[in-house]
């Protein structure tokens, strides 16, 4: 701040005024009172003075023809807006010091009847300007610090959210695994206590039913190289002697494009999937398709076809079901097959067909 209020701090003050006796008293009792007085004629001089120093009082005389109220103080708002200005007059008159108040005088002095008072209300004025720029620095500092706290506020709320959010995922994922890891432990534990092809895979689409829903589904066994059988089926919503059709010529057309993906695949719409496999289109118009190659040991031995109608669409959680239980359906089938050819090659005698990926169909 540019002014001083202590008696012991200097204040720097710009003296307006053209008659001798009147300047010199005023002068006179500001330096005693500690300012430092710097004084000029007419605003002539206003802005040269302005330019050299800062003050922080500015004391005019308002009964001279080189005054003009008006022009001083929009010479303090343009030049010195941080200066007080306070009047004087030897002879004033009710409406010079009303005009004077009016356009932001915060004082008028009668000289020489004022003299005495002058220092002291000065003195008061400087302290009152001080307390007022403390009180709005104080206020410019709290908004500024509120400010600086809402922002962290905001800060810490956004990450907190985008934690909350990281953990709810992080829990979402946690519980999807462990009900993933129980549907395999579940389903392991049904299959592995069928030695049979036709009651495993019996088995296997019974659980399927209630893990997924009322489905269409097909399940076709690798015969020999490159043909494929019917192993199990479900008809779900077709008229049986369509569906027994239908099955029959999709095997050919599907299981070699299945047998060659590793992932689940989903068909929003049933005739990309007719499409994609060289099958007839109505047969799937208005259905979803997925498909599920179950592989052992690098080689696919079991490749599922389910379809149902668009209504009842496969959601996420239905295809993480047949992800957990994908391998665990194509090992137990390796399994099987492999204590069957040690079956077979300890009894030849038993063996009724030569062809080790025959076997019945389960339906």
């Amino acid at each position: 701040m540019n002014h001083k209020t202590s008696t012991n701090e200097q204040v720097n003050t710009l003296l307006i005024g053209s008659f001798p006796k009147t300047t010199e008293s005023i002068r006179a009792t500001l330096e005693l009172a500690g300012h430092f007085v710097e004084q000029i004629a007419s605003l002539g001089e206003f802005e040269d003075a302005v330019e050299k120093n800062t003050f922080d009082l500015i004391i005019s005389a308002t009964c001279s023809s080189k005054f003009n109220t008006k022009e001083l103080f929009e010479l303090v708002s343009l030049l010195s807006p941080e200066s007080i200005a306070v009047g004087y007059s030897t002879k004033p008159t009710p409406t010079s010091v009303v005009e004077f108040i009016r356009f932001g005088g915060v004082d008028f002095f009668c000289i020489p009847e004022d003299l005495g008072v002058l220092s002291s209300r000065v003195a008061t004025i400087l302290d009152q300007k001080q307390k007022t720029e403390e009180t709005i620095e104080t206020a410019e500092n709290n908004i500024r610090l509120c400010n600086s706290i809402n922002e962290e506020l905001r800060r810490v709320s956004d990450e907190n959210d985008s934690l909350s959010h990281e953990l709810a995922n992080s829990h979402c994922e946690s519980q999807k695994k462990i009900q993933q890891a129980a549907i395999a432990a579940e389903f392991q534990t049904l299959v592995n206590q069928e030695l049979e092809i036709e009651s495993m895979l019996r088995t296997a689409l019974g659980y399927l039913l209630t893990r997924i829903g009322a489905t269409n589904a097909a399940v076709y066994l690798q015969e020999g190289d490159t043909d494929w059988g019917i192993g199990a089926y479900i008809n779900y919503d077709r008229q049986p002697e369509q569906f027994q059709t239908l099955i029959d010529t999709l095997g050919p057309a599907a299981c070699p494009s299945i047998a060659d993906e590793t992932e689940v695949a989903r068909f929003v719409d049933g005739e990309t999937f007719a499409n994609t496999v060289g099958a007839d289109t109505l047969d799937f118009s208005g259905s979803e398709v997925v498909t599920v190659g179950c592989t052992y040991e690098d080689r696919c031995m079991a490749a599922i076809v389910l379809f149902r109608g668009d209504s009842k669409p496969f959601d996420q959680e239905c295809l993480d079901t047949l992800e957990t239980i994908q391998s665990i359906f194509g090992h137990q089938l390796g399994t099987i097959l492999k204590i069957h050819r040690r079956a077979e090659s300890k009894w030849p005698s038993e063996s009724i067909d030569d062809d080790e990926w025959n076997y019945g169909k389960a339906a």
